[in-house]
């Protein structure tokens, strides 16, 4: 179920349109935290927050978009799977713990 998720997320269109929504909104908040620092030399660190904010952004209109074809389409919510997903893992943890337990 994730996978179809992730087919949808990966759609030419979805990648499109994060990408182009990832540099105009990664463009304005990297010149407002980060464009005085541009005029001078950029640190490692300055680096990696930079393509963080670049990411950030992707990744909000992938996840906005892709739910929002999910709705459309009658397709499961990531948040419904993934916390199946977690669920299904607590259980078995659970399970693995008793098992050490008893076996003592």
């Amino acid at each position: 179920m994730i996978n179809i998720w992730f087919q949808i997320a990966l759609q030419r269109n979805i990648v499109l349109r994060a990408f182009k929504l990832a540099l105009i909104v990664g463009s304005i908040l990297m010149l407002i935290n980060h464009g005085d620092v541009m005029l001078n030399e950029l640190s490692q660190k300055g680096f990696i927050e930079i393509i963080v904010i670049y990411f950030v952004p992707y990744c909000v209109s992938t996840y906005s978009s892709t739910e929002a074809i999910c709705a459309i389409e009658n397709k499961p919510s990531i948040n419904k799977l993934m916390a199946s997903f977690f669920i299904q893992k607590v259980y078995k943890l659970k399970d693995y713990v008793v098992t050490i337990l008893h076996s003592r």
